[in-house]
C-alpha cells in the first residue's frame, strides 16, 4: 500500500520524515555549528562527517537535508490539504498554524539571543510578519525562520490558485511563478531580488507536491510525473545558479541532497511503517523544536559546554530544548490549530433539512 494513513486519516509516513526532518536541523545546529563557534568539536559529530556525509556529498552536516525534507513535506501535505479545503479554510487553518508559535519564538529570541542593537520595535515586528526578509538592511532574530518565508510564498500560491485544487497541472503554475521571478529577479528593486532568493527554493516543494498527485492520488501519469520532477530540478538548478553559484560544485551541493531526501521520501511513502506514539509525538513537536533550539538549545550550551564533557551538554541542550517544544505545542500550536478548525467549521452553512414526501 502507497502512503498508509491511521485511522484518523493521517499520513504515517509523514511522522517519521518531519521527526527526522526536525532532528537532522537539531543535529547540525547543536552538535556541529553551536559546538564549533566555542571552538569545541563532537567526535561523534566529526566522525559522522567523514564516514557518511562527506563520502555522500551531503552538505551542512545534514542540516540542509532536514530543511529539504521539510520542503517536500510541505508541498505533499498542503496539496492534500488543499484539495478538500475553500480558500478561505485554507488561509485560516496555514496562517494560525504558522504565526502563532512564530511570534512566541521572534519574542523569546528577541528576549535571549539576539544582538540587542538589532532588536528594535520595528525589527521585531518586521520579523514577526516575515516581511523582514523582502526589507533592506535585512535584519533576522530568528535564524530557522528564514524557511517560512518559503512556506508562505507557496501558501499563497496554493490559496491563488484554489479555483484550480483538484487539478494536478497546477503545479505548472507554480513552476513558471518561480522561473520567471527567478528570471526577473534584478528589475524590480533590492526587494525584489530579496524575495527571489525565497522564491528559489519553491521547486522543492513543487517535487512534493509531484510526488502527492502521481504517487499519492494517482492522478499523474509516469510521463507527467517524471517530467514534472525534471522540471522542478531544473527551475531549482536555475535559482542556484543565478542567486547561489557557490552550491552548484559536487562537493557543496545543495541539488545532492534535495535527491537525497526525495529519495528518502519516497521510499518511506511506499513502506510499511508503523503508527508509533514516540514518532507522532516527535513529529508533533517538530515545528516548536525546529524553532525553539536555537534558543533555548543555544543558551544551554552556552552555559554548559565548557564546564560539563561536550555529549553531555548537547543531550541537556537537546532535552531541553525538547521540553520546551512540548509545552508550546501544547499551550499555542494546539490551540491554535483548534481555533483555526473553529473559525472555519463555524463559517460552514447547516446542512438543509429536508422534509420526507
Amino acid at each position: 500500500m502507497v502512503a498508509d494513513t491511521d485511522s484518523g486519516g493521517r499520513y504515517v509516513f509523514l511522522d517519521y520524515l518531519r521527526a527526522a526532518a526536525a532532528w537532522l536541523v537539531v543535529w547540525d545546529h547543536l552538535a556541529t555549528i553551536m559546538p564549533g563557534w566555542a571552538g569545541v568539536v563532537f567526535a561523534p559529530a566529526q566522525w559522522v562527517r567523514n564516514n557518511i556525509t562527506g563520502p555522500l556529498g551531503i552538505i551542512q552536516d545534514f542540516g540542509w537535508f532536514g530543511v529539504a525534507l521539510f520542503f517536500l513535506i510541505s508541498g505533499f501535505i498542503i496539496s492534500d490539504r488543499a484539495r478538500v479545503e475553500t480558500a478561505y479554510e485554507f488561509v485560516v487553518r496555514r496562517v494560525l498554524r504558522i504565526y502563532p508559535m512564530l511570534a512566541v519564538a521572534v519574542l523569546l529570541a528577541a528576549a535571549f539571543v539576539a544582538t540587542k542593537s538589532d532588536v528594535t520595535p520595528r525589527n521585531v515586528l518586521l520579523n514577526l510578519t516575515l516581511a523582514n526578509y523582502v526589507v533592506i538592511p535585512q535584519v533576522v532574530l530568528l535564524g530557522v525562520a528564514w524557511t517560512l518565508v518559503i512556506e508562505m510564498i507557496f501558501y499563497a500560491l496554493t490559496a491563488a490558485t484554489q479555483f484550480a485544487r483538484d487539478s494536478p497541472h497546477r503545479i505548472a503554475i507554480n513552476l513558471v511563478f518561480a522561473a520567471l521571478v527567478i528570471w526577473k529577479r534584478g528589475i524590480f528593486g533590492a526587494s525584489f531580488s530579496l524575495f527571489a532568493v525565497s522564491v528559489g527554493y519553491l521547486p522543492i516543494l513543487v517535487m512534493g507536491q509531484t510526488v502527492y498527485w502521481w504517487l499519492g492520488r494517482k492522478r499523474l501519469s509516469a510521463f507527467w510525473g517524471l517530467a514534472y520532477l525534471a522540471a522542478a530540478c531544473g527551475v531549482f538548478l536555475l535559482g542556484v545558479r543565478a542567486i547561489h553559484p557557490e552550491l552548484l560544485p559536487a562537493s557543496n551541493s545543495y541539488l545532492i541532497s534535495v535527491v537525497y531526501a526525495l529519495l528518502a521520501f519516497v521510499i518511506l511513502m511506499h513502506a510499511q511503517l508503523p503508527a508509533r506514539r514516540v514518532v507522532r509525538f516527535l513529529s508533533d513537536t517538530s515545528y516548536s523544536m525546529y524553532l525553539l533550539h536555537g534558543i533555548v538549545g543555544a543558551l544551554i550550551l552556552k552555559a554548559l559546554l565548557h564546564r560539563l564533557p561536550t555529549s553531555i551538554a548537547i543531550l541537556a541542550a537537546a532535552a531541553t530544548s525538547l521540553a520546551a517544544s512540548y509545552l508550546t505545542y501544547r499551550l499555542v500550536e494546539r490551540p491554535s490549530q483548534r481555533l483555526g478548525r473553529y473559525l472555519t467549521h463555524a463559517r460552514k452553512p447547516a446542512p438543509v433539512a429536508v422534509a420526507a414526501g
